[in-house]
């Protein structure tokens, strides 16, 4: 298994596979994100005929976090706010890997690489959100191998979104928005 940044040449696979794991819509613009706002992005491949996984993270302009993460969280702790305030908190946005290819290793690697490319262009502190629909995979275990301890669970991040339709999420019931959102943190330095 390969992990190297993401090439516009993946981009159809990429959007392909987000698709299948998050919906139509939820992850449309790849290469934009990481032109225009200097995001970090990753895949996972074995071989030259696809990828079987990818992450997203970046690090939030100063002052930011409160309209990222929207007015469901109004206590953060205290070195979280700083980071926020310095402009140095990390945020991992997204980690998908291929129904095929989980407890392989795959996401692990993908985090990993994601957090060092972040610690790397300056933050020193982590925060990784994941969408947990009713068949996502458990993540607690992979999350403490990697240092990091669950902060906050939202009723969900991208309920919004979802319920206005902006996505086709794979996991809507309906007129119902199931999905939660998982925040993990750690503290780098």
């Amino acid at each position: 298994m390969w992990i190297e940044r993401y090439e516009p040449r993946w981009h159809s696979q990429l959007i392909d596979l987000s698709n299948t794991l998050f919906g139509e819509g939820f992850f449309s613009n790849p290469w934009l994100q990481v032109r225009d706002r200097g995001a970090l992005m990753y895949i996972a491949r074995e071989d030259d005929d696809g990828i079987i996984g990818f992450s997203h993270g970046m690090i939030l302009p100063k002052k930011s976090l409160r309209d990222y993460l929207g007015w469901a969280v109004d206590d953060f702790p205290a070195d979280i706010l700083d980071a926020d305030a310095a402009g140095n908190l990390g945020i991992i946005d997204v980690v998908g890997v291929a129904p095929g290819q989980r407890r392989k290793g795959v996401g692990y690697s993908l985090l990993q690489a994601t957090h060092d490319g972040l610690v790397g262009v300056g933050a020193d502190k982590l925060l990784v959100i994941f969408r947990r629909g009713p068949g996502a995979a458990d993540v607690y275990g992979l999350m403490k191998a990697l240092g990091f301890d669950l902060w906050r669970k939202l009723p969900s991040h991208w309920r919004t979104e979802c319920l206005r339709g902006d996505f086709k999420c794979v996991d809507r019931q309906g007129d119902q928005c199931v999905c939660e959102a998982m925040i993990f943190r750690k503290s780098v330095f």
